[in-house]
């Protein structure tokens, strides 16, 4: 199976659908060392200032989401708008760190 997103050299991949909206709020998902780090991605529209009425009582449910995720699967989850597939070099540069934390604990057992 193909990876939907690479980030570095760390594979996401479509996360099941239990996953993928509420109660968590991810799109993919990476397996690291029996952990997972979450991606929420969302279109570049996702800043505008016509959506802000909607965004306060979303955010704060997808925040309450991110933080179960985190208790849940260990690893963080990053919300993302990727232009032509690509992410900015700065928020590759926080997916990969949270990636080399993850990498420092004991693997998770299923």
């Amino acid at each position: 199976m193909n990876p939907s997103l690479t980030v570095g050299d760390l594979p996401f991949f479509d996360a099941p659908s239990e996953i993928e909206g509420s109660p968590y709020w991810v799109d993919l998902w990476a397996d690291v060392n029996g952990y997972k780090i979450g991606l929420q991605v969302k279109p570049s529209s996702y800043k505008s200032a016509s959506a802000s009425l909607y965004m306060g009582q979303a955010r704060s449910s997808e925040e309450r989401g991110h933080k179960a995720f985190r208790r849940d699967f260990g690893g963080q989850v990053f919300t993302v708008m990727p232009v032509n597939g690509q992410l900015s070099a700065q928020m590759e540069k926080k997916i990969l760190a949270e990636r080399d934390l993850l990498l420092q604990f004991p693997p998770k057992e299923p």
